[in-house]
């Protein structure tokens, strides 16, 4: 998707959807996942584009991975859903939520730092 506010308002239209009962969290999520994969590489520096590939690729995983824990990863999408719609476009923000989803919840590696 190479119109980066199209891409952010289809984002939350999908949170939206998710959290207003007009799709299942799984369903939402899947889109939301979709959305992130087609608008990276061309991102144009904005790290949703990536992180939100990360974050939303990693709760469907659990629910296709560990199904039995269905109940909990959709817990965890309407929490990530809704967060996210508090604080998109506050790029301050937004560095935090990924930085707590990615690495704290999901419990993605956190990169080496670089070497001086």
């Amino acid at each position: 998707m190479e119109d980066l506010e199209a891409f952010r308002a289809a984002v939350r239209a999908h949170a939206a959807a998710m959290l207003n009962g007009n799709a299942s969290p799984y369903d939402a999520a899947l889109e939301i996942w979709g959305l992130a994969c087609r608008a990276w590489p061309g991102d144009d520096g904005d790290e949703a584009c990536y992180s939100l590939q990360l974050v939303w690729g990693a709760l469907t995983d659990w629910v296709e991975l560990r199904s039995a824990e269905t109940d909990q990863a959709e817990m965890h999408m309407i929490t990530a859903a809704r967060e996210w719609l508090t604080i998109e476009g506050d790029r301050e923000a937004e560095a935090r939520y990924f930085d707590r989803w990615v690495y704290g919840v999901l419990g993605y590696e956190r990169p080496a730092p670089p070497r001086t």
